[in-house]
């Protein structure tokens, strides 16, 4: 008896101090914010000296990680600045935030640590994706002086431009419309200024750009080739400061400050191009005295105010318009015409940050965004009746969003969330009045569709040498009665071979329920987004990718090579000869008829493969960066979308297109 009770004191003995044992970990967590501005530095690594145990900030500054009890030196490293280290004794769940320094403040307080003082490649489970620091975007030359974002990325490996300076994208063999651009969650339509000579983006107003080409995290949905995910800076909780700029064509402005006692910040920024006011004495002699112009302007504003400890809370928006006009006179205002062409983005966003417990990190978010073009032309002939012409298209969308980062362990870190759009589509909406037969046009085409989103993604660090970055997406897209259903599973792996070298392969399948209707690749404001239809199906993909990273350490350079394949189906384009607006003259009947925008498709799939090298030397100002990539296009619909931007013949378009349609 005394054996067997003497044994049960043992096992008890055993299971409390496995208990106490399980209950030693503790959860350290913080904000990491830029020093003196206060504002939330994202993609932050928080580490232990001995690495054995690591988090990275989200898109807040947040970060948690899970450490046992006792004292720990935790490094805090960010590209642009200075690396530091903190030492901490963990006796409960701790709360540190702490202010990274700029790479060129010298402050001797600071501890800078001696050798791990990069983010490493090989230590990053997701591949296909860059960020690119808002320095880098300032420091490269641009046309006429404007600092362009899109342009920035054109320089990155896998990425082409169309037309000799213009933004528009192709990514990996995709089009300008498989692109999801993302401003602080909101979704942009158009992000080009000029005919595509600028994108819409103000680099001094911006805090982080991240470019993802593939391994699409499951949290990201809706689109074929790429993610450009842009968050604006929050503001200067310091004191009240601004900026002015003039260049060749327009100008710009920003401030930014403090308010409600430092509890919250603001920013506001804005420009205007002047080459229309400036050319105008020119335009008045060589036009009859009659105006004619160009301008565009854009807004960016954000304000964010902390609630307390565990609320956060951020509205944010850009507005922006693209105006042409032109008037015009003969014989002595016998003949008159004034012709108005424009178009333009608005977005906004509401979100507020909850932070249940150390573990559990929640972003609610209301998001707005408004796409639309208009065409307008009045003409008056004496003893005539006046002709007018309205011609609109556009989108509406209104977004519930809401994320949850769940810090599981030290090697669990979890997202799941969900999205709900609601998207009013008009392709087209045409009012013409006038001495056209005697007809009248009034007509207008809305589409009302629901998109959804729902996701969980798991960062598994496996082993030692093994990690995984698996999820899955079930998107869902109603539109005139016509439901889809499609889950999007996603995986990426990657194995260390050696402390500085790692193998990565990634799976992503993908879906895209809208598409853009365009006849050129210039990504002209007249191209249409339209839904899918029961007649017109969803795009899709399926990305492969494989390759390697490799950093070195005393150079302070690492080495990606990538090589991926990707096959994409129900590529649409317009028919030979159809256009955003095509009108029919029944001259039997006297009437005018539209052609509905369905009726002027065709569709295809493509495929598309290549390879990719990205150099990198990373400094604590982050220098510089090589690309070098090769993409092939193996079938024809590819090429035609190529051939948007100029790099195949009409010929094989008009031939591959006419043989193939719904």
């Amino acid at each position: 008896m005394k054996t067997l009770n003497k044994r049960r004191l043992v096992i008890f003995l055993n299971f409390i101090t496995l208990f106490s044992v399980a209950q030693s970990k503790y959860t350290l967590s913080g904000y990491v914010k830029e020093l003196k501005s206060i504002e939330l530095l994202i993609g932050v690594t928080v580490y232990t000296a001995d690495n054995s145990a690591g988090s990275v900030s989200n898109d807040f500054g947040y970060y948690a990680l899970e450490l046992p009890a006792g004292e720990h030196t935790i490094i805090y490293n960010f590209i642009g600045y200075k690396t530091i280290e903190k030492k901490v004794t963990i006796t409960k769940d701790l709360v540190l935030s702490v202010e990274l320094p700029p790479a060129e403040s010298a402050l001797t307080e600071v501890v800078v640590s001696a050798s791990k003082t990069q983010k490493k490649e090989s230590e990053e489970v997701r591949m296909s994706s860059i960020e690119v620091p808002i320095k880098t975007i300032k420091d490269i030359p641009a046309l006429f002086g404007e600092k362009d974002v899109l342009k920035v990325l054109q320089l990155m490996p896998g990425v082409q431009s169309g037309s000799e300076g213009q933004s528009g994208l192709y990514v990996r063999g995709g089009g300008p419309d498989q692109n999801l651009i993302i401003l602080d969650g909101a979704t942009v339509y158009n992000a080009q200024h000029l005919f595509g000579f600028f994108s819409l983006f103000n680099g001094d107003a911006l805090r982080s750009v991240e470019l993802v080409k593939g391994g699409f995290p499951a949290r990201y949905g809706g689109r074929l080739s790429s993610v450009i995910d842009m968050n604006m800076k929050d503001g200067s909780k310091e004191k009240i400061t601004g900026e002015l700029g003039v260049g060749l064509i327009s100008s710009k402005g920003l401030i930014e400050g403090p308010f409600a006692k430092g509890k919250g910040s603001f920013i506001v920024s804005g420009r205007r191009t002047y080459l229309d006011i400036l050319a105008q004495p020119i335009i008045l002699s060589a036009n009859n005295g009659k105006p004619a112009g160009y301008y565009f302007y854009d807004l960016n504003a954000k304000a964010n105010y902390e609630i307390n400890d565990k609320n956060r809370f951020y509205l944010s928006g850009y507005f922006g318009r693209d105006k042409f006009y032109f008037n015009h006179s003969e014989d002595n205002d016998y003949y008159n015409s004034k012709r108005r062409f424009g178009w333009g983005n608005a977005t906004g966003t509401a979100r507020l940050n909850h932070i249940f417990n150390p573990k559990l990190f929640s972003n609610s978010a209301l998001i707005y965004s408004f796409y639309k073009l208009g065409i307008s032309e009045v003409a008056e002939q004496r003893d005539q009746p006046t002709f007018k012409l309205n011609y609109g298209s556009g989108v509406n969308d209104y977004s519930f969003k809401q994320d949850f980062d769940w810090y599981a362990n030290n090697n669990h870190k979890v997202k799941f969330g969900l999205v709900v759009t609601q998207h009013k589509f008009t392709p087209d909406a045409l009012v013409v009045k006038g001495d056209f037969n005697a007809s009248v046009v009034n007509r207008k085409t809305e589409y009302n569709s629901l998109e959804t989103g729902l996701y969980i993604e798991d960062e598994w660090r496996i082993s030692k040498r093994l990690k995984s970055l698996h999820g899955i997406r079930l998107s869902t897209f109603t539109s005139e009665g016509k439901t889809y259903v499609k889950p999007e599973p996603r995986i990426g792996l990657a194995y260390a071979l050696k402390k500085d070298l790692s193998l990565k392969a990634s799976y992503a399948s993908m879906n895209q329920y809208i598409h853009l209707l365009s006849n050129s690749g210039v990504g002209l404001p007249t191209d249409l987004w339209v839904p899918a239809t029961e007649l017109v199906k969803p795009q899709s993909s399926r990305q492969m990718a494989f390759g390697f990273a490799k950093d070195f350490e005393k150079q302070k350079m690492s080495l990606t090579i990538e090589g991926y394949y990707k096959d994409m189906k129900n590529i649409i384009s317009y028919k030979e000869g159809a256009s955003f607006l095509v009108i029919e003259e029944d001259i039997e009947n006297d009437e005018i008829e539209v052609i509905s925008w369905e009726k002027n498709i065709t569709s295809g799939n493509g495929t598309s493969y290549g390879a990719e090298m990205l150099l990198q030397k990373k400094t604590r100002a982050f220098k510089w960066m090589v690309g070098l990539y090769t993409i092939l296009d193996q079938t024809k619909i590819s090429r035609a979308k190529r051939w948007q931007g100029v790099l195949c013949s009409t010929r094989q378009k008009a031939r591959y297109i006419t043989d193939i349609s719904l």
